[in-house]
């Protein structure tokens, strides 16, 4: 459903008042239902979308506005005649995403049109988000007085933050780049620091609040295409415990993931097995050479220092060579043939040496 006109200032609660106890929206724990679309470069509030549990609901919501407007009672969305119309996953994608060019949206999936050669002037698919729009959004909460628009309503680019994380559409692996995703992930990580500051200040207790903090860490756990050490990162930015982290999809040893850029465990398999497969990765790129201390010492004094990894040296067997300017596709493909190539190596001498008597 799309709520035309509304007033710029308008809050999430205000837009839960007005559709009424009846309506059934989507589940909030997992999803955000509502969607107010700020265009991310000037801060500007559009129209707000709502979804719905189905489409048979949300005609009933508009069927119960029709008739409380006729009866001189509602349409209002504080002092601001408001319009409410049936509309689609297609038109909300487009609106939080105006800047994907070349895209036919199929519901909340994207189709990604060929440049056409002829026209000089299509530049062709260039991402979901642009850097401009992450930019300024990060900008807005930094100076809001350059922001006319989000200075009186300063939760705005932070909810801009939620939407745009759940409905993006981290399945086009073929078409998001790292580069892409680091993108976001960055903006991500400055607006939680920057919303954490307001909050501690209590520079606006009734936009900027505890409420609206963990929504948006709580849907930075939860987007599908970051990785497992990126969010755990935002774990210990936001002193998340590890219970909670775990139950938003965070694995244990999240931080030893370091190596690992586009492969995480999957949530519908036990972590028993993931660790399994990790261990025999690491024992498969550690080097278990007897040395003598006289050639440990000298070894250690040579070495170069390394993160610490769950996988071992797994990295030695990736090309990561300009890989920001890969997609996640290619760069998955690169590490999970280091994945089958270090278990290959891990369970060949078992397997040749055939079953024990």
């Amino acid at each position: 459903m799309r709520i035309k006109n509304i007033p710029y200032g308008v809050t999430r609660q205000e837009i839960l008042a007005f559709l009424g106890r009846n309506a059934k929206i989507a589940a909030s724990n997992d999803h955000e239902p509502i969607h107010i679309i700020m265009e991310r470069v000037t801060s500007k509030t559009l129209d707000a979308y709502v979804e719905f549990v189905s489409f048979t609901e949300a005609s009933n919501a508009i069927t119960r506005f029709d008739m409380n407007r006729m009866g001189g009672r509602g349409g209002r969305l504080g002092q601001r005649h408001v319009e409410v119309e049936l509309s689609s996953q297609e038109e909300l994608m487009k609106q939080l995403f105006p800047k994907a060019k070349n895209v036919e949206w199929h519901g909340n999936k994207p189709t990604i049109i060929d440049r056409d050669e002829n026209d000089k002037y299509n530049s062709g698919f260039q991402g979901f988000v642009s850097r401009e729009e992450l930019v300024m959004l990060v900008k807005h909460v930094e100076s809001p007085q350059r922001s006319p628009f989000s200075k009186d309503c300063p939760q705005r680019p932070f909810e801009c933050l939620v939407s745009t994380l759940i409905k993006f559409p981290w399945a086009m692996v073929n078409h998001i780049t790292c580069q892409d995703r680091e993108l976001l992930y960055k903006a991500t990580m400055q607006l939680l620091g920057l919303l954490v500051e307001r909050v501690d200040n209590n520079d606006d207790p009734v936009n900027l609040n505890a409420q609206l903090l963990k929504r948006v860490w709580r849907t930075a756990l939860k987007c599908e295409g970051f990785s497992p050490c990126m969010k755990d990162n935002i774990v210990y930015k936001m002193k998340i415990d590890p219970t909670t982290a775990f139950e938003c999809g965070v694995p244990p040893q999240a931080d030893l993931w370091s190596n690992v850029w586009t492969i995480g465990p999957r949530k519908d398999v036990a972590y028993d097995l993931v660790q399994y497969y990790v261990t025999l990765i690491h024992d498969a790129t550690t080097e278990k050479k007897q040395l003598t201390l006289a050639e440990k010492a000298a070894a250690r004094a040579e070495e170069v220092p390394r993160l610490p990894s769950l996988f071992g040296n797994l990295d030695t067997l990736v090309d990561y060579t300009n890989c920001l300017d890969l997609t996640l596709a290619e760069l998955a493909v690169k590490e999970w043939a280091a994945f089958e190539t270090a278990i290959r190596r891990a369970l060949t001498p078992a397997l040749e040496a055939g079953p024990s008597n």
